[in-house]
């Protein structure tokens, strides 16, 4: 039984001195990234473009259904979701499961902020770093309307400007429950989910985010077939 102790206590040794080493070069890219350009300097140029959306010029319609399927837990975490990313495990082995990604929309507004496209777990870590000093600076609003204006809504739309007016000939606050949550699905693949030529992709992927917010009570049941079987045009 000793033996067996001592055992366990070297693998959990072995176990933390590697998710230290591993968070510490993921620090020190973290670092690199922000003597370059700070992730602070990167959110302010980004809320004075031009055509950005705040927070409170967004539709619920829009939060809700982006927040259903990307990142349910968005207003629990700091930052960093460890549930999410043991969801989006289980999902890729469970087919009772939506497909998920275990990263938060705080993680991805970093990734985009930095044109992070390079997949690996070194970024993985790095971004973690980054979503942690987004939540220490800013407020969950100022977070989601940076994420919504940055993102690829497909066909060359860059945020949910581009996508209201170029989609639907609308602006953002404009967006009805239909036109939200098939936008709010694009993200995920822009190219496989925009509207001009992959209609029926993003339809599918539209079912997906109002399942996901029938899960988290956003919308009823019922609804789920009403607004999918509604207009976007």
């Amino acid at each position: 039984m000793k033996k067996i102790r001592n055992v366990i206590l070297l693998i959990t040794i072995v176990i933390a001195l590697t998710i230290s080493g591993y968070m510490y070069k993921c620090y020190q890219m973290y670092e690199t990234y922000q003597n370059q350009t700070s992730i602070v300097t990167l959110m302010e140029e980004t809320m004075h473009k031009e055509n950005f959306v705040p927070f409170d010029a967004l539709p619920d319609s829009l939060v809700k259904a982006t927040i259903a399927i990307e990142d349910r837990r968005y207003y629990i975490h700091g930052g960093v979701d460890f549930i999410g990313v043991l969801r989006a495990i289980v999902s890729q082995v469970d087919d009772d499961f939506l497909k998920s990604g275990g990263s938060t929309i705080t993680q991805q507004t970093a990734k985009n902020l930095y044109h992070m496209y390079e997949s690996s777990l070194l970024t993985k870590g790095c971004q973690m770093w980054m979503a942690w000093e987004l939540e220490k600076n800013y407020t969950k609003e100022e977070i989601f309307a940076v994420y919504v204006n940055i993102i690829n809504y497909g066909d060359n739309n860059q945020g949910i400007y581009e996508a209201a007016t170029n989609y639907f000939n609308v602006l953002p606050y404009q967006l009805s429950m239909e036109q939200s949550t098939i936008l709010a699905g694009i993200p995920n693949l822009p190219g496989y989910y925009q509207l001009s030529d992959h209609y029926q992709n993003a339809k599918q992927r539209q079912y997906n985010v109002l399942v996901c917010m029938e899960d988290c009570g956003y919308i009823t049941k019922d609804e789920i077939e009403t607004i999918w079987n509604g207009s976007i045009y």
